[in-house]
Formats: structure tokens, sequence, C-alpha cells
């Protein structure tokens, strides 16, 4: 069996660019939304530990990182056959959880 090319996809422009790498390897979007979380976690909470001066606030940077990801999510759902529905929910999981630790950890202080 042949791999597909991406002259064959019959997609153009940056739709094509995203939903061919999804269709030939599953894992993509999942990956690429891991990496979005780490990048903008690790840039939150080094962001806040510069700033301050002192260590970054580790649930304050996970629901900041766990929102923006989901909202990236929710934008994928725009092009047909980028991102499925189970991947967009536990995105929205994570965002959720994240909320809720953050208020939990806040109620406290």
């Amino acid at each position: 069996m042949a791999y597909q090319t991406f002259q064959s996809f019959n997609q153009t422009g940056l739709a094509g660019l995203l939903t061919y790498p999804a269709a030939v390897v599953p894992q993509f979007i999942p990956m690429l939304l891991f990496a979005i979380f780490s990048i903008t976690f690790m840039g939150t909470f080094f962001g806040q530990s510069r700033i301050s001066g002192r260590s970054g606030d580790f649930f304050s940077s996970f629901a900041v990182a766990g929102f923006f990801t989901a909202m990236i999510s929710i934008l994928m759902t725009l092009v047909q056959g980028l991102i499925g529905i189970p991947t967009v929910a536990i995105c929205m999981g994570i965002s959720v959880v994240s909320a809720l630790l953050l208020l939990v950890t806040k109620a406290r202080d």
C-alpha cells in the first residue's frame, strides 16, 4: 500500500497543511495540542518567576495553558476533519479541572 502524498490530498492552503498530517498520522493533532499546552504552561510559569523573582504559580499557569489549549481546539473544529470531538472534550475537561484546582488552592489562601 502506497502512502498518500500531499499532491493527491486535493486541498491547498493552511487547512490542507494541517489536515494532511492529521489524516496520515492520527496522533498529530493531539501531539500538536500537547506541544501548545506545554509551551504555554512553561512560558507562563517561568514568566511569572522572572517577573516576581520567586517561584511561579503552578496552578495558575496550568489553568492558563488549559484554557488556551481548549480555545485552540475549539478553533480547530472549524476546519472539517481536522480534530475529533473526543480530543476537544479532553481539552475542555483539562481546562475545567485546571480551573477547579486553581479555585480550590486560591480559596485556602
